[in-house]
């Protein structure tokens, strides 16, 4: 159960910083399909976020998530992790992820990516004006996922910036 989830918890942290990213880990890519609202844009998120915790098959040494050195702010004695932490830990970035969950994000990845594929999202390139203002937007915070959802719906961007 904790395995699922931390899982969970990382995999909804990762859709969080730039919805998800596949393959490799960048920070000017997202998804996006035209016409949904921002209540289905984010419980696509979370659903597959959490299919993907519960079902990933993810390879990983438990003891190395224990010690505070793996994670930004997280304390030897606690289990719990803050999803702010976590969202900032995997911001692609940020350049704070430690190798073990960089290891787990980079398995993570791909089922996260068919997930959406299955959902009807697409791949789209941010630009670099795109990337300039989401950067100014804290990961995790509502403006950032809204700033991505107007994004994601807008036709003119799915068409000129689909990867």
């Amino acid at each position: 159960m904790r395995r699922h989830l931390a899982l969970t918890t990382l995999a909804c942290a990762l859709l969080a910083t730039t919805t998800a990213q596949a393959q490799r880990q960048r920070g000017d890519e997202s998804w996006g399909k035209t016409g949904i609202s921002y209540l289905q844009y984010r419980t696509d998120a979370v659903e597959c976020a959490y299919q993907v915790g519960k079902e990933a098959p993810v390879e990983y040494a438990e003891v190395d998530l224990i010690f505070p050195n793996n994670m930004p702010g997280a304390a030897a004695t606690s289990d719990a992790i803050s999803i702010n932490q976590m969202i900032e830990a995997a911001d692609p970035g940020s350049g704070r992820m430690s190798k073990p969950f960089r290891l787990i994000s980079s398995q993570l990845r791909e089922p996260l990516a068919q997930c959406l594929r299955e959902r009807g999202y697409r791949r789209f390139r941010l630009t670099k004006d795109q990337v300039k203002a989401l950067k100014e937007l804290r990961p995790g915070a509502k403006s950032r996922q809204v700033y991505l959802w107007n994004l994601a719906v807008d036709p003119e961007v799915q068409q000129r910036q689909r990867r």
